[in-house]
């Protein structure tokens, strides 16, 4: 039974990750046909690459910072711990214990 409650429980997600995905499938498109005409225009593989995982780091980033920025007080606190946990998981220090 708690594995049923479970599993419905984690279902309350699939819109979530399914919105996440078409927003990460609608940025690699974006990038996708930016590098192509990076490359028809004749610029260099390796600046191309640079610029395509720019765009995406850039994209991926945004709203986060965005959110921090805006925020202040206990809920930038709450906020920059989500923001560390969801983006530096290689790490259990939080940037923002550091008074940044």
């Amino acid at each position: 039974m708690q594995s049923f409650v479970h599993w419905l429980d984690q279902r309350g997600s699939v819109p979530l990750i399914q919105a996440l995905n078409a927003q990460a499938d609608d940025w690699r498109a974006i990038e996708i046909a930016r590098a192509q005409r990076l490359l028809a225009r004749g610029e260099p593989i390796d600046k191309v690459l640079d610029t395509l995982s720019r765009g995406l780091t850039h994209k991926m980033l945004h709203g986060a910072l965005a959110e921090l920025h805006s925020t202040a007080g206990e809920q930038r606190t709450q906020l920059a711990h989500t923001v560390s946990r969801l983006f530096l998981r290689t790490s259990s220090r939080n940037p923002a214990d550091d008074g940044r």
